[in-house]
Parts: structure tokens; C-alpha cells; sequence
């Protein structure tokens, strides 16, 4: 089976799968040894780590060397959050997408944040693009319109995932949604499986129960990691001790 194969089965299961996020590879190693089937890039916290701010900031080739470091050392599925693509020329947006498939990628999160016209078109571009050259990557779509506060949020996902399937989209990614009615209705409203990010508020049953099917981490993983690193480093510097380092 492919790393595509079992990417795609992943969002089939009875139950939900948990995409720890990473943005290097010792993070992806860490990852891979704690038993995840499989792993996503965070945008935010490649850039972030590497003096970058989030929103295509970081230049496509040095987000493209990240991602080659990190299938180059693991096995398991990789997904890439590609943001809005890193460009909005179609032809180019292709060969970012061949890039990412000659690197071993099994998917990628494509955002609509430029409005779902524009998005359709890069969708439309790269699904046509994936039949011409008779190869697979699993696309998210990523809807932002809860993280955007557009009115009528609910009706603008439901319309959105139905035009999105019908162009190729293969799973349905909706952001800053936490109220688990409007999750239930979501799960209830496509066919394609829904993916949110965990938070404390959403209990992993209750996201299985509602029929969410991916859960992820975003860069709250990234973000979690360096605080505790903080607090280590602020706490030797304070108590002149090396203590914390060896707990």
C-alpha cells in the first residue's frame, strides 16, 4: 500500500485519527516514535522556527527543503499545509504541487482564504493536473469561514464543501469552529470527512461521536513545545541551577 493509500484509508476508519503537526524533523521523528499513522506540516510554525511570520511569508523553496528533510528521515504519511499555495499563477502552482509528490508527500491543505472563486480555480488547476499525469495526493480543503467571521458561517461551509467535492476536493478541513452542534451539523451536511483541530473543548468522543474523522493539531504542538522550553530555560537562568535540564 501507498503512503497515499494509507493516508486516504486513515479518513475512513469508525473512528477518528489524531495528525500531529511538525515543523522539522527531529519533531517528525518524535512523532513517528510515538506511534502516529501519520503527520502534517504547521505553515505557522516552519515559518515561525525559521524568522518567518505565518501567510506565505517563507519562500516556497526553503518550505519545499523542510519538507524533503522531513520524508527523507520518516515512513509515514506526510501531508503538507501549502496555505493558498505560495502563488497564484496556475502553472506555477503545479509545479509546486510536482515538487511536493517527487518529495513523497501524500497530501496537502489547500486554504480558500482568497475566496472560494479563486480557490476553485487552483483546486479545478490541480485536480486536472493529478488526471494529465496519472498520479494522487489527498487534498484538504481548508474553509475559513467561522476564522474569517463571514455571516452565516454554517450555510457558507455547507455550500462550499458541495462545490469543493464536486471539483475533487477529498476531505474537508474547517477552521476556528468550536461548538460541537455546528460540528455535528457540518459532519451531517458532506460526504467528505471533516477534519478541525483539537482543543480542550472538544472532547476526542465527542468529535468521534459527531462523525469527525481527522483531528489535528495545528501549531499548537509547535507552540506547546516552546513554552515549556521557555519556562526550562527561565527557570535555569533564575534558580542558577542546571537541574531543570536533567528532570
Amino acid at each position: 500500500m501507498t503512503n497515499f493509500e494509507t493516508f486516504h484509508q486513515l479518513h475512513y476508519q469508525t473512528t477518528p485519527f489524531i495528525l500531529a503537526n511538525v515543523w522539522n524533523v527531529k519533531s517528525a521523528k518524535v512523532v513517528e516514535a510515538c506511534g502516529f499513522k501519520a503527520m502534517a506540516t504547521s505553515s505557522g510554525a516552519i515559518a515561525e522556527s525559521l524568522g518567518y511570520r505565518d501567510g506565505e511569508e517563507i519562500p516556497f523553496p526553503e518550505l519545499l527543503y523542510v519538507v524533503k528533510r522531513i520524508k527523507l528521515c520518516t515512513g509515514i504519511p506526510l501531508s503538507v499545509d501549502l496555505e493558498r499555495g505560495y502563488t497564484d499563477d496556475l502553472s506555477v502552482l503545479n509545479d509546486h504541487i510536482q515538487n511536493l509528490i517527487d518529495t513523497g508527500v501524500a497530501g496537502i491543505n489547500l486554504e480558500d482564504a482568497q475566496g472560494e472563486d479563486g480557490f476553485l480555480r487552483k483546486l479545478d488547476s490541480i485536480k486536472n493536473y493529478l488526471v494529465k499525469t496519472g498520479q494522487q495526493l489527498f487534498i484538504n480543503a481548508r474553509t475559513d469561514a467561522f476564522l474569517q467571521k463571514l455571516p452565516g458561517p454554517l450555510e457558507i461551509v455547507l455550500s462550499r464543501a458541495t462545490r469543493y467535492k464536486d471539483a475533487g476536493a477529498d476531505g474537508l478541513f474547517v477552521t476556528a469552529v468550536s461548538d460541537a452542534e455546528l460540528i455535528r451539523k457540518i459532519v451531517a451536511g458532506t460526504s467528505l470527512p471533516v477534519n478541525v483541530v483539537g482543543i480542550p473543548k472538544l472532547s476526542m468522543p465527542m468529535l468521534a461521536t459527531s462523525g469527525v474523522k481527522r483531528i489535528s493539531m495545528a501549531v499548537f504542538l509547535y507552540r506547546a513545545t516552546y513554552h515549556k522550553m521557555e519556562a526550562m530555560a527561565s527557570e535555569v537562568l533564575n534558580g542558577n541551577s542546571f537541574e531543570p535540564l536533567f528532570n
